[in-house]
């Protein structure tokens, strides 16, 4: 019997079926009759046909029953064919309003004996002489006056050389509109110590605030008044400082009793003062030389001097007796400028032209615009933005009683007073040609809002 090569190859034997076909196989050696093999192959078929049906069942089932693709919905496919959405942009935050504010002066409170004389009993009520002029001062908001003598102690008016005024006369000032007064001068020692307290305190029984003297060592090394404003739901502080250069010979003592005119000092109390919470810084000084047409060059040099410390925003200058003229100065805090009125002169007084001058009769009011702005981080900035300036004179022979001198010149001439219309013309030309024109005003101030609140010093 020839032998066949097994499927599997050389060395590999042939995996059996099973036990009873081996052991067939072992035993006969005959092959399988024609009928068995025709069984057998029609099983094979039958199972091949089985096999393939189930099949074909089965994966038309799987066909029909598994689960359509997933689509998007339709939002989201909106979304997805829409450009992508930019954020909303955040909106600025928008700053507050500016705050606007008048600051005014006046030339010197200095009452001779006649004025005094002239009150209603002698009791000082200077309200009726001044009244022409208390809807400029009473129109801006913040009024100071320049007290050029101190209130006597003992309640008796005194003149030159040494003065002594009377508390009605700051009573006058404290109902008609004024807010307070610089009180350094080269009279504030003419009463001594007690002068200096009863000054101080007399105003500050009237609501007024002060600056230049000092009744304590606290208030000293706290020489600037704070003034408080509350405009558009804000709070806006202006700091008043005052100095002088000299007491007439005298040495105040205690020496911190009154304020000398120091640039650096006046640089440092400005600072410290902004550091207490002031917006600006307005500083009255005496200097210079009486009854001078011009500003002299000490006070030229000192007004520039202090200008370029950056430190005050406003200078009133005062002592000549007669107006000088204004203008604006290099320097400022941040470089702005900063204006400074050399003089204005009397506000009122005895004084004529005796003394050689008819400018001793005439009296400047001076007025700054200053606007406070605020950025949306609430970060401040402060601009005076002009000087305006108004004149007066006082008819010495009718009660020393002030009259309007710009509406005078006018035609508004009250019928009360003894000036001519020759004389009120000589007076006004006399001014207007030393006065900066540009600066000169007829529009009477009005205030923004409620006045200030002078704060406690020390």
């Amino acid at each position: 019997m020839t032998s066949h090569p097994s499927p599997f190859g050389p060395g590999r034997a042939a995996r059996p079926t099973s036990h009873k076909a081996a052991s067939h196989k072992a035993s006969s050696h005959a092959g399988p009759s024609s009928g068995s093999r025709l069984r057998r192959g029609l099983f094979a078929l039958l199972v091949v046909a089985v096999l393939g049906a189930s099949t074909y069942l089965f994966l038309t089932r799987q066909a029909t029953t598994a689960p359509a693709a997933r689509q998007p919905s339709s939002a989201v496919a909106s979304l997805a064919s829409s450009p992508a959405l930019s954020p909303r942009p955040t909106p600025s935050p928008t700053p507050p309003p500016d705050i606007h504010l008048t600051i005014g002066y006046a030339g010197d409170v200095l009452t001779h004996m006649p004025v005094i004389n002239d009150t209603a009993g002698g009791q000082g009520d200077i309200s009726p002489m001044i009244a022409a002029s208390q809807p400029w001062y009473s129109g801006v908001d913040l009024a100071l006056c320049g007290m050029e003598v101190p209130v006597s102690p003992r309640g008796v008016a005194s003149g030159y050389p040494m003065f002594g005024s009377l508390p009605g006369v700051v009573a006058a000032l404290g109902s008609t509109g004024w807010d307070g007064c610089a009180t350094a001068s080269n009279h504030a020692w003419d009463q001594g110590w007690s002068g200096v307290l009863t000054t101080a305190d007399t105003l500050q029984a009237n609501g007024m605030g002060f600056s230049g003297t000092n009744r304590t060592e606290a208030e000293a090394a706290r020489p600037y008044q704070l003034y408080q404003f509350q405009r558009e739901g804000r709070t806006v502080t202006v700091a008043q400082l005052s100095t002088t250069y000299s007491l007439n010979g005298m040495t105040a003592d205690p020496a911190w009793a009154v304020n000398l005119n120091d640039v650096q000092w006046a640089a440092d109390q400005a600072r410290a003062a902004r550091e207490a919470g002031a917006d600006l810084v307005v500083l009255h000084s005496q200097i210079g030389e009486e009854y001078t047409r011009d500003p002299v060059a000490s006070q030229k040099e000192y007004a520039q001097a202090i200008a370029d410390t950056g430190q005050i925003d406003v200078l009133f200058s005062a002592h000549p007796h007669v107006p000088q003229t204004n203008e604006l100065l290099a320097g400022g805090p941040g470089g702005r400028g900063m204006w400074v009125s050399y003089s204005a002169g009397n506000f009122i007084s005895n004084q004529s032209e005796a003394l050689g001058t008819i400018m001793t009769t005439i009296g400047l009011f001076v007025w700054v615009d200053v606007t406070v702005s605020e950025d949306a981080s609430g970060q401040r900035s402060v601009s005076v933005d002009a000087l305006h300036w108004h004149p007066f004179t006082v008819d010495n022979a009718v009660g020393h009683t002030q009259l309007d001198l710009g509406a005078a010149h006018a035609g508004a001439v009250p019928a009360w007073t003894s000036l001519s219309a020759t004389e009120i013309e000589r007076r006004w030309q006399a001014v207007t040609g030393i006065v900066n024109p540009q600066t000169y005003s007829d529009q009477v101030p009005v205030a923004t809002g409620e006045a200030p609140v002078p704060l406690p010093r020390g």
